[in-house]
């Protein structure tokens, strides 16, 4: 058995809580990645299909693409200019409860060149058949015509 000074049994304490407490963040960043590739989604949604437990991302779509006049434009005038696109994901929980969720996309060239990154952590909501889940992704406006995959890296938290 180990006895403690009285006036240091508190710091021992602290110190173990300390410790501990590294650990406990940790756990709690933990998840399940689960990932999929589909086609860039240019001019209409693109299924996704993918499941974790009872959520499924249904499909994707992208809203304020640059038009192909865009691309001139900044071809012509501001090769460096950049377009946000709404980056947005239908999903579906049949749940009752909610899930938290990081997702982070990659769009990409036909070979493996990444051409804008971005994501958002959040919840979709529970009992939810039909909801979107949303965020914008910087993409230079003269590569957009280049984009043919989207990866999607989903980060399911407990």
């Amino acid at each position: 058995m180990i006895r403690l000074h009285p006036g240091r049994a508190a710091s021992a304490v602290l110190a173990i809580v300390a410790l501990l407490a590294p650990c406990s963040r940790v756990a709690a960043v933990e998840g399940t990645l689960v990932e999929k590739t589909v086609v860039a989604p240019k001019e209409k949604r693109e299924p996704v299909n993918l499941t974790f437990g009872k959520v499924t991302l249904l499909d994707v779509e992208s809203r304020n693409d640059p038009n192909p006049a865009d691309v001139k434009d900044a071809e012509q005038n501001d090769p460096k200019d950049r377009t946000f696109l709404l980056i947005r994901f239908r999903y579906r929980n049949d749940d009752w409860v909610k899930q938290r969720v990081r997702l982070r996309v990659y769009l990409m060239d036909g070979g493996d060149g990444v051409l804008a990154e971005g994501g958002r952590s959040g919840s979709l909501d529970a009992q939810t058949k039909d909801d979107t889940f949303s965020f914008p992704v910087s993409v230079r406006t003269v590569d957009w015509p280049q984009a043919r995959r989207l990866r999607i890296l989903a980060t399911f938290l407990r």
